[in-house]
């Protein structure tokens, strides 16, 4: 990628976060049409125009890229881990979407959207849409959609994107059958009223997890829906081979036009180097490039080519459990380790597809500080705080780090675990089965764990009120369990003020507070590089890790 580009992108994204803000959205006065709008904060946000109307040079066949693993379920309510992300976006959609190269929100199933002066009350018109199965999109179902997400008995991890509507505490503690501040105008009419003006509300509309879903559907399958779905994005699920493939096929009666391609097949293929082999024959069209391959695609003009480039808002991380010593109450400890890392040797091992972190925010989102330095390799001073921490010999048993099976990550964990033994301490590296990895994280069943977080919004809230807040414990994203009062109340105070100054001092001011305490050890700033098939086209990857292939087409 050359540095005009990367410069080009990161002034994109830069803009990304801020028109979250209400009195940046729409004028309260008269309903327009919902602009595309830059996703940060900027005191005069830039309004861009919308992807438009999906048009195909050429339409037919059927696109082939990869999953790791079964996606188990495309429920809009528990969408949760990596697979889900990259497949879920094309099937189901909400009242505003993420435009397909994931930099700006545009109109979904909302037509027109009108915001209070204060903030508070947002309405949107809906469109002509339908569901997947026919029948027509309402506004009951939206409203049935997000109460849906914010029962207790959906267990859906993104509750808490909803907790800032008016009576939801009543509703999830039982006090009411329904949300007070979720309304039904008419069946094309749906008023959401807030408890307070909320920066992020807007990007959290985006989410996959609060895409609208049929109630006719969901009480007709009941716990099979996660299978079964019926939405309203532009592709309708096809048939679905339990760990072996997943076929999405194009939705003709999408509103904004029907896809280009009239199929999707992701594959399940977990190891990496297989990837590359059905790449190489032909039989996937899109995968992403482990280093063992990077220098054939990259040195090559011919397939050069075909690389695509997206730098994520993706940052990667050791996860201390806070509830387990020797680590849990021990920040000097946690801080020896980080010193004894060696971060720049794994961005070797990448290629140079990554970067050094230093700070949980991810670069080009507001609030994050571009001169945040990233602990150096330093074995003395790790080892000095070893002896501070009260283990001047090191731990006296290894420690588990669990981690997803991919064999790539291990392989980079491997040379964390040469650089731990410089300061005594011994870690058995845990590679285990997705769905029991994340039960174990969200029980808090682990030592040390590997996770990435990529935002649900692209809004520094998407890091911090998952990762940090108490509330998020068990199930919400506080994969560390930290519970900190003050932490608490900056997140609170970030996403609750519309003044991008102050949300930006909140936001560094927890990046120093959790850069002392350490619950979460950052290891780097992902780069994504996938390479594509020479007749796939106009595909673009996401900084979201959201994949959309409706404006894909193949040229064959």
């Amino acid at each position: 990628m050359s540095s005009t580009k990367y410069f080009v992108a990161i002034a994109v994204l830069l803009s990304l976060a801020a028109c979250s803000a209400p009195a940046a959205v729409l004028p309260a006065a008269q309903p327009t049409p919902v602009p595309a709008v830059q996703a940060t904060t900027a005191p005069a946000p830039v309004e861009a125009s919308t992807s438009g109307p999906i048009t195909c040079p050429k339409t037919g066949g059927e696109l082939v890229p990869f999953i790791s693993s079964d996606p188990g379920s495309l429920d809009p309510a528990v969408i949760a881990n990596w697979d889900q992300t990259i497949t879920a976006p094309n099937f189901v959609e909400g009242l505003l979407r993420l435009s397909p190269d994931g930099q700006t929100i545009e109109p979904g199933l909302a037509e027109t959207m009108q915001v209070s002066p204060d903030g508070l009350t947002w309405t949107f018109k809906l469109r002509d849409a339908k569901f997947h199965d026919g029948t027509t999109v309402t506004a009951d179902d939206f409203k049935f959609s997000f109460e849906r997400v914010l029962n207790p008995a959906t267990k859906s991890p993104k509750a808490w994107m909803l907790q800032n509507i008016a009576g939801s505490e009543d509703f999830t503690s039982g006090k009411a059958t329904q949300v007070s501040g979720i309304k039904v105008a008419d069946p094309q009419t749906l008023e959401i009223t807030i408890s307070k003006p909320m920066a992020a509300f807007k990007s959290m509309l985006v989410s996959p997890n609060l895409a609208v879903v049929s109630k006719a559907a969901v009480e007709k399958s009941g716990a099979d829906f996660g299978q079964q779905i019926v939405t309203a994005g532009p592709f309708k699920l096809g048939t679905w081979n339990l760990n072996q493939d997943l076929t999405g096929t194009a939705f003709t009666d999408y509103w904004n036009g029907r896809p280009c391609l009239d199929s999707i097949k992701w594959r399940v293929i977990q190891d990496e180097n297989t990837r590359i082999v059905e790449y190489d024959a032909g039989a996937l069209d899109i995968t992403w490039v482990p280093p063992a391959h990077w220098d054939r695609f990259n040195d090559n003009p011919d397939t050069q080519k075909l690389l695509n480039w997206a730098r994520t808002f993706h940052t990667e991380f050791w996860a201390f459990n806070s509830d387990r010593e020797p680590f849990g109450k021990n920040a000097v400890l946690r801080q020896a380790l980080c010193y004894a890392m060696d971060r720049e040797a794994v961005v070797a091992s990448l290629q140079g597809r990554a970067a050094a972190a230093g700070t949980i925010l991810s670069p080009g989102l507001l609030g994050y500080n571009k001169d945040s330095q990233a602990c150096p390799h330093d074995v003395a001073k790790a080892k000095a705080l070893m002896t501070e921490a009260g283990f001047p010999n090191g731990l006296p048993n290894a420690i588990d780090v669990i981690l997803p099976p991919w064999d790539n990550e291990v392989k980079l964990h491997e040379i964390y675990q040469a650089n731990l033994k410089d300061i005594g301490v011994n870690i058995n590296l845990k590679p285990t089965e997705f769905a029991q990895y994340q039960e174990q994280l969200n029980k808090g069943d682990f030592d040390i764990a590997w996770i990435y977080r990529v935002p649900d919004y692209a809004d520094p809230d998407g890091f911090y009120y998952p990762l940090l807040h108490s509330t998020s414990v068990d199930g919400g994203g506080n994969i560390a369990r930290v519970k900190d009062p003050e932490i608490d109340k900056l997140i609170e105070d970030g996403r609750a003020s519309l003044d991008d100054a102050q949300r930006i001092k909140d936001y560094q001011n927890i990046e120093a507070s959790v850069a002392k305490s350490l619950p979460y050890l950052p290891l780097f700033h992902n780069i994504y590089v996938d390479i594509r098939q020479p007749y796939v086209m106009n595909y673009v990857d996401s900084p979201m890790d959201m994949h959309m292939y409706q404006r894909v087409w193949l040229d064959k």
